[in-house]
């Protein structure tokens, strides 16, 4: 009997020795792992070579798998939240609460506690979670790093109050892998080969578009399994210091994005300003930068510009880089993008050079795309049988309104050269070739193929064929193969520039 209390008290300092030493270093029970980083240890966030991660992180050829560890409280508030801003004919801005977010990466993990996470997107946020049930749709989430969680009327009793200024300004600088957030979204398109938005964004890059990184990963979400996601690089101030020269840094940022009042069309109806989703404010164009500095006068100035009806070849090159922009045009319709900004007025932003004050495209939520029709089309023939010149906007059922593909790169435009140049070198090049597609497509597969969840795991995917396949027709959601979609277009493409 003497013994086995021995036994037991030692047991007991030693827990205590481990717990004392744990909590010297800051660091919590459940980060002790021999493969583990805790990314919130102060010397190992010195230490830590954030740009390697994310070189690391957005290597197609590594396997990454994201675990988010949240309390059901957390996910009923997210529910609501998502109720109680519906109501208001808006949408949550509000991060609640992750315990903590672990990033499995080629095996090594990173855990990065205190996290905030929220619904994100427009008309994919849905009911997604229920006491009993749990989750039980898939839905796009947001990711935040450096949230403070300090506004009383979101959190109540569990409003963060920090006790130093420094230690409010280190949360508020806190990145992972050089972010502060980062976007993750389910296959709402029921893409079979899971790489089209992948291989749109690879392809914008080759063409020198300033772009998203992004690739597949899976997602476990306080215990559920969410299978397959896409992860992708946020777009902000971080952003533009990661693809623009230093001489360019500095200039504003927009979302461009159509609101109840009107579409983004570029036209002097238009509004900009900062959105609010608390209050329901919203604008075409949303500032995303300089938020308390910006005079926005660059929008200003450019929408006046191209929507003088005596503007010239000059006027629309001296507020916009048109090589950038006619090349965003090419691409988008070469890859059938029927979400975009020609057909759809929105999925793109708009940034402002610091160095010469010049507009350029950021495209964003290319996912419709390369005959993806699952979740609507304004094309039956996924716009294989539709003129790149083509005058008429069939979404809106009027002529087309932005001026800048009006009156540039359609027929007699200012720009049409360029614009047909870029449709000519997409046709006959290896973008537009199956044997290209393919390898994105088996790199995905080797690395995810056994990751499928079952489709009845969710309410979302029960009327999906979710496996993985380079097929298309009625078995594959309706969706065009990626063959069938790159012969129809490419003869489409020749049918009409080379008459």
């Amino acid at each position: 009997m003497g013994t086995a209390v021995k036994k037991i008290t030692a047991c007991l300092a030693a827990a205590f020795i481990v717990l004392t030493m744990i909590n010297i270093v800051g660091i919590s029970p459940a980060h002790v792992s021999a493969d583990s980083v805790f990314v919130d240890d102060e010397q190992t966030y010195q230490e830590l070579d954030q740009q390697a991660v994310y070189d690391e992180l957005f290597d197609l050829n590594s396997d990454v798998d994201i675990s988010i560890d949240i309390s059901k409280e957390q996910l009923a508030n997210l529910q609501k939240d998502f109720e109680y801003y519906r109501q208001k004919h808006s949408r949550s801005s509000v991060y609640r609460i992750a315990d903590t977010v672990t990033f499995t990466v080629n095996g090594k993990k990173y855990v990065i506690d205190d996290v905030g996470i929220r619904l994100k997107g427009t008309t994919s946020r849905c009911n997604f979670f229920d006491d009993v049930l749990g989750i039980y749709n898939l839905v796009n989430f947001r990711i935040c790093f450096n949230c403070t969680f300090e506004d009383m009327e979101d959190y109540g009793l569990e409003t963060r109050i920090w006790k130093t200024k420094e230690e409010k300004e280190k949360r508020e600088n806190r990145t992972f892998a050089t972010m502060k957030s980062m976007e993750l979204k389910w296959n709402i398109t029921a893409d079979n080969t899971y790489v089209r938005n992948i291989y749109m964004q690879e392809m914008f890059k080759d063409y020198g578009v300033p772009v998203q990184n992004c690739r597949l990963t899976t997602l476990s979400l306080g215990g559920s399994r969410m299978g397959i996601y896409r992860l992708f690089e946020p777009i902000d101030e971080e952003f533009i210091h990661r693809y623009f020269p230093k001489e360019d840094w500095g200039g504003d940022l927009y979302k461009v994005r159509c609101t109840d009042r009107s579409p983004a069309t570029y036209t002097l109806g238009n509004d900009y300003g900062i959105a609010s989703k608390k209050k329901a404010i919203d604008y075409n164009f949303d500032l995303k930068t300089n938020i308390d500095t910006s005079r926005q006068e660059s929008m200003k100035h450019f929408l006046e510009v191209i929507n003088n009806p005596s503007a010239s070849k000059d006027d629309f090159e001296s507020v916009a880089d048109m090589d950038e922009i006619a090349t965003v045009l090419a691409v988008n319709f070469a890859m059938g993008n029927q979400d975009d900004m020609r057909n759809n007025y929105n999925n793109h932003y708009l940034y402002f050079r610091k160095s010469d004050g010049k507009a350029v495209i950021i495209p964003y939520d290319n996912e419709i795309v390369m005959g993806d029709t699952y979740v609507w089309t304004l094309y039956d023939s996924a716009m294989t049988d539709v003129s790149p010149y083509e005058e008429y906007n069939v979404r809106f059922d009027h002529p087309q309104e932005v001026p800048f593909i009006r009156q540039t790169v359609l027929k007699g435009g200012y720009f049409t050269d360029r614009y047909t140049d870029c449709l000519r070198r997409i046709a006959s090049g290896k973008w537009m070739t199956t044997a290209n597609y393919l390898r994105y497509y088996r790199n995905a597969k080797s690395h995810y193929g056994d990751k499928v969840i079952s489709k009845y795991n969710f309410l979302s995917t029960v009327k999906m064929n979710i496996e993985f396949s380079m097929e298309g027709g009625e078995g594959f959601n309706g969706n065009m193969s990626i063959d069938e979609y790159m012969t129809k277009m490419k003869a489409n493409i020749d049918r009409y520039i080379d008459p």
